[in-house]
Order: structure tokens, then sequence, then C-alpha cells
């Protein structure tokens, strides 16, 4: 699949900018801020695009759609690691790499054995992506732009929990791919997003972040609202040709839809926007 696929923070104080996450302290220019950073993923690019830092970013990852001024930046290549160049990234001269945990984790020890610094981006969960921007704001010189960023986002999360405390949790289908089955579990990204919108994930007593799931399991489990990423191709309609789909409760009400994957599984600032518009859905 070509587009790949993290909740109120009460308390947050930063304790220090070495940390397990921002690894190693960034060379220092006359303002103490990096000014060459890589973002290897859309989700990197456009946390420091929306708090400000977008003329710090030298390079982005392939895939990188938004905001529009990211994608006038250099490519280094695919936000899958296999298909990234670390001479290319090297190039850049960069004082910092924003890289994803599990993705990029093989980048860890040339970055090391460089001087340069990097920050692991987690987004696994909405308070993660949050806290993420927040961090990252204060590593860039945009600490006060982040929380602004922040609080326009929990202002929308709370509006989208004031819709679906008015009923019952609706039970929501993931659909990850077709060929086989698969959906997203307790662990996933989006699993988060459907239960602060209101719904109930009908997988979500799975563990794995995107487990395999069989056709009759789907079926058995009458989800309500059925969501299919546009990355598939397929279109509401087709789904309730499947073999045993046409009574499932979604499809019988038509509350079948194809949304944006890019925008809806992206650990970014965006979340707020998709969590509040399933909410309306829901």
């Amino acid at each position: 699949m070509r587009h790949l696929s993290k909740r109120f923070l009460t308390v947050f104080i930063f304790i220090s900018l070495i940390s397990a996450l921002y690894a190693r302290k960034p060379k220092l220019t006359e303002t103490g801020y990096p000014k060459s950073i890589v973002a290897l993923s859309p989700s990197a690019a456009e946390i420091l695009f929306t708090i400000g830092a977008g003329d710090q970013v030298s390079a982005v990852s392939e895939f990188t759609d938004f905001p529009p001024e990211a994608m006038k930046k250099p490519v280094v290549g695919g936000f899958d690691g296999k298909t990234l160049s670390i001479e290319t990234i090297m190039s850049f001269k960069p004082d910092l790499v924003y890289i994803t945990e599990g993705m990029h984790n093989f980048l860890i020890a040339t970055l090391e054995s460089n001087g340069i610094a990097y920050y692991v981006s987690k987004g696994d969960s909405i308070a993660s992506v949050e806290k993420e921007i927040l961090e990252v704001g204060k590593i860039t010189g945009h600490e006060k732009e982040a929380a602004k960023v922040v609080d326009g986002m929990e202002k929308k999360l709370k509006k989208a929990a004031s819709a679906a405390g008015k009923g019952g949790a609706v039970k929501v289908y993931w659909e990850v791919w077709n060929a086989p089955y698969m959906s997203a579990g307790a662990a996933s990204f989006i699993n988060d997003v459907i239960r602060a919108a209101g719904g109930e994930n009908i997988f979500a007593d799975l563990a794995d972040a995107y487990p395999m799931v069989s056709e009759e399991s789907i079926i058995a489990r009458e989800p309500e609202l059925i969501l299919i990423p546009a990355s598939t191709g397929m279109m509401p309609d087709a789904v309730g040709l499947r073999c045993g789909w046409a009574d499932i409760p979604a499809v019988k009400n038509g509350r079948v839809f194809v949304v944006d994957d890019n925008v809806y599984t992206r650990p970014g600032p965006r979340v707020a926007d998709v969590v509040l518009e399933l909410a309306e859905r829901l």
C-alpha cells in the first residue's frame, strides 16, 4: 500500500531536551535551535510546519503532502526505511533528524556516531501527538506556537466529546485492507481516534495494532458504521455487494464512508479535525 499507515494533557513539564525521545543535544546556533531539520515522515513535516518551524526544514520524505509548502522541500526518500538513503540525509548537514519509532531505528547508530541529534516520534495516541507537538515546539524554538496548536486541538476534541456524550457508542469497523481483511486493533492510532469520537472499534479486543481478521467475524460483529480508506480504491456501494454484507447494519443504513486515510491515520495536528468529523458522522 502506498499510503502508510497516536488526550487531554493535564500536566506537562519539560525536564530536559535530552531524553529518550530527543537522544542528543543539537549543534547549537546563535539562537540555540536546529537550523537544518530532516523530517522523515509526513506527520513530522506537518507538525513542524504547523508550529511555524517550516523554514528550519531542509528536507522531507516521500508522501509528504501537507501543508502545500512542505511539498516544495527536497525529498530524501520514501517513508519506509528501506527506501531512505542515509547519504542523502547526511548531504543536508542536518542538526536534527525527525524519525519514527520502529520505522527508522536503523538510522540511530549512524546519527549518534556522527553526533547528529534526533527526535523519535511514537504517535500511537492522540495524547502522544499533543505531547510530541509541545516537545518539538520547545526543541525548535516555537514553544508558544506549539501550545497554541495543542490548545486549538483540545477545543475541537472537547466539542467532539460533548457530541459523543449524547448517545451510546456506535460500533465502527475500520478496513485497513480487504485481501486479506485487516482492521485496527487496540494498539492502533485509529482505535484511539474512534474512541475519542464516541465510537466503539469492533476489534478493540485484539491486541495487535493492525490484525488480520476473518470476513465472518466482521459480519458477526455487526458494525453500525464502516470506514474505508480511499487508498483501497473501494467505493461504498461495492461493500454491500460482498457475500453476506448486505445485512450488516452499516450497509443497510447507508453508513459506509470512504475517507482520506492520509488524514485519518496521520498522527499530526489534524487528528482533532478527524475526531470532530467522525463524531458528527457517528
